[in-house]
């Protein structure tokens, strides 16, 4: 079995932090969440805090003005996020062999289908830069509103083992609780906001920037590599392409005897020259498969043989090869970047007791409930709820066979 040499990258990285926590453990603070299972550790320092006054003191107007603007949506993306969890859960205790949760831990040298496969240094190198941003536009929109900043620093989230590093910034807690909701939820609502503003500029982006279809390839890259054929995935090995031998991610160079540079040719034979019934020829570079078609289970009458997620496959061009891989990894790069900012913002206005989300509902159901224990009630029994759900999601992934 081959190592995975992002895994144990992470294993050192976890064991390093270990260290120089231990170490330090004199100047840590600890926040316990459900200790000793789930915990923050921080790291205080004045780190930043200049930066915020002096962005906040010049345009000031502004930014307040943006943190406002983001609080309606940042309620928007809290009841998206839930009402998906909340569906996708209901789903999965109908009918837990059929429903997927795709609920899974960030972590280094996994494979998710349909994303890619996400190394230490993207996962690293993202978390980073989406905690900075993050912590970032709290403080400046704290700042803004004349709360004062106590810390910033380093932080490092810990579920049983130190396993994500995180930056952050702490407000004078008093103070902000005493000022009115709305200035509280633009400071929350910060946050997780910039995340997802960052994915939507990475997402507007990324023609440009990454591969992100068959039929749209950023310009480098078009330049940089030429088309060579065409792959896929099996969708049942009991469908003729299945039984005739081929397997997911058959690179194939040929249909029908003719060479072919992308699956556009392969959709022509099957889809308007071949008949169900009738076969046709796949071959790669060291074999050929003769299939024979059924029809369609569409019922339109088409030729069909089980294949899906159809990918046209380029090579990188002879006098691009030095080159092509830096291009590649800042393409990855990116790609993660958007994901993460995308679903971490998306996560953080979910209410699970430490997210933004669980704060901003916290202030809402004291500002509308004039019974304080109440109010209280609710927002315990709604964070445990979803903090329940989480976890069954995130242990069906991880124990399916279980489930």
């Amino acid at each position: 079995m081959a190592m995975n040499y992002d895994i144990l990258a992470f294993l050192i990285f976890i064991a390093m932090l270990s260290i120089v926590m231990y170490k330090n453990k004199k100047r840590l603070s600890l926040q316990k969440v459900l200790y000793p299972f789930v915990y923050i550790i921080l790291y205080k320092t004045q780190l930043g805090i200049g930066f915020m006054k002096r962005l906040s003191s010049r345009h000031r107007q502004i930014i307040v003005t943006i943190a406002y603007c983001f609080i309606g949506f940042a309620f928007a993306g809290m009841i998206f996020i839930s009402y998906a969890i909340l569906r996708t859960m209901i789903q999965f205790i109908i009918s837990p062999k059929t429903t997927q949760t795709g609920m899974a831990l960030i972590y280094p040298g996994t494979s998710i289908p349909g994303i890619g496969y996400l190394t230490f240094w993207y996962w690293l190198i993202g978390l980073f830069t989406i905690a900075l941003v993050h912590e970032l536009a709290h403080g400046i929109v704290a700042v803004a509103h004349k709360i004062k900043i106590k810390s910033s620093g380093f932080a490092v989230l810990g579920i049983i083992a130190p396993l994500f590093p995180a930056a952050f910034v702490e407000p004078d807690e008093k103070e902000m609780r005493r000022r009115p909701p709305i200035q509280q939820y633009s400071v929350l609502a910060a946050g997780p906001m910039i995340n997802l503003l960052i994915a939507l500029l990475l997402f507007a982006l990324m023609p440009y920037v990454a591969d992100s279809s068959n039929s749209m390839l950023a310009p480098f890259e078009s330049r940089m590599t030429v088309p060579t054929g065409f792959s896929f995935t099996i969708s049942n090995a009991s469908m003729p392409a299945g039984q005739a031998g081929l397997v997911n991610n058959t690179f194939i160079t040929s249909v029908n005897g003719a060479n072919v540079t992308s699956a556009d040719s392969f959709i022509e034979q099957l889809y308007y020259c071949t008949k169900p019934g009738q076969e046709i020829t796949l071959a790669s570079h060291n074999a050929s498969y003769a299939i024979k078609t059924i029809e369609s289970p569409a019922g339109n009458g088409r030729a069909y043989i089980g294949v899906e997620n159809l990918r046209n496959v380029r090579a990188v061009a002879p006098e691009y090869r030095s080159a092509y891989p830096v291009f590649a990894w800042f393409k990855g790069l990116f790609k993660w970047l958007f994901l993460l900012n995308f679903f971490i913002g998306l996560t953080n206005l979910l209410p699970i007791f430490i997210t933004d989300g669980a704060r901003m509902l916290q202030v809402a159901l004291e500002d509308t409930i004039s019974n304080k224990k109440r109010a209280d009630l609710i927002w315990k029994v709604i964070n445990w709820m979803f903090f329940a759900l989480i976890v069954i999601g995130l242990l069906s992934t991880y124990f399916k066979k279980f489930f």
